[in-house]
């Protein structure tokens, strides 16, 4: 379909999705791309016009995170649906960097209405502009998913290319709550301890395979001493612990993904109460003194 207008997207429809290895296979040669002089994601919405809540990919994505049956569609599982078109987007051939590089800074997911295995969703992608960071250049990969034309659930990916220079006026504002200093005290829930297959497993309830997560041999190729956990799965193993034991009427949650963390390894989960159906959180090393996550979900009941 052709732009309605200049300053709307291209809409694109995606009948059926290229498989991971296509999708990496795209993103291998971008490493050696030359960066665009406009700086600017393309301007396309990318639509998924009819997805099955598959009970099986779910009950894979639910394992890998610690959700229970109970919990029913886990608040952060769609974002695994829209994520191959998030990665279609990155490696476009009008994407300005190579995919590979890009760093995920912080995601939030919103659930308007209780989602149930075996319907059909409607799953949309699009980028906002390139903006300011002080690190290099962000921008928003925003998610919309429609149930029969009713707005269901929502999410949005930051990204940074780190060192990149751009004409973005404004910066972006990645975290959704207060500072560390105004949050109320934490105090440990849990500790985790990750197997050196954690990325792999990962991978294959969510089909990203980026290089950084599977192997140490591939993670090094990128920068990396070793390999490391997904941030949507340490975000998902968040949700998963504080999560009440029953399915939820609406929800959302937020998280700024801080450093890194290293496959095997070993992490702490601490929370505060603000509130009955809310929780702020943190996930740190196991001293308890670093932070890989930082974050709140919120939640209603029905």
């Amino acid at each position: 379909m052709h732009a309605l207008s200049a300053a709307r997207p291209r809409t694109v429809v995606v009948d059926t999705l290229p498989p991971p290895a296509k999708l990496y296979g795209r993103a291998l040669p971008g490493l050696f791309k030359r960066p665009h002089a406009s700086a600017q994601v393309p301007a396309m919405r990318l639509v998924r016009p009819a997805v099955a809540l598959d009970p099986e990919q779910i009950g894979r994505y639910a394992r890998v995170c610690g959700f229970i049956p109970e919990h029913g569609v886990p608040l952060s599982f769609p974002h695994v649906l829209a994520f191959p078109l998030h990665l279609m987007l990155l490696t476009d051939p009008a994407f300005p960097w190579p995919a590979v590089g890009i760093v995920h800074l912080a995601n939030s997911v919103r659930m308007r209405r209780a989602l149930s295995a075996g319907q059909n969703l409607r799953i949309e992608v699009e980028s906002g502009p390139v903006v300011a960071h002080e690190k290099g250049q962000a921008f928003t990969l925003h998610t919309r998913i429609y149930r029969r034309g009713e707005a269901v659930w929502d999410g949005d990916s930051v990204y940074l290319k780190r060192g990149a220079h751009g004409s973005g006026a404004a910066s972006v504002e990645t975290s959704a709550q207060p500072s560390p200093a105004a949050m109320p005290p934490l105090t440990r829930e849990a500790r985790w301890q990750l197997p050196a297959q954690l990325g792999r497993d990962y991978a294959k309830a969510s089909g990203d395979f980026n290089p950084i997560h599977l192997h140490a041999l591939t993670a090094k190729a990128f920068g990396f001493p070793r390999a490391i956990a997904h941030g949507m799965w340490t975000l998902g193993r968040t949700l998963a612990a504080l999560h009440p034991s029953k399915a939820l009427a609406a929800a959302s949650a937020h998280g700024d993904f801080k450093l890194p963390i290293f496959l095997p390894g070993e992490t702490t989960l601490w929370s505060a109460s603000p509130a009955a159906m809310k929780r702020d959180f943190e996930v740190r090393d196991l001293a308890g003194t670093r932070p890989h996550l930082r974050g709140h979900f919120e939640w209603e009941l029905p």
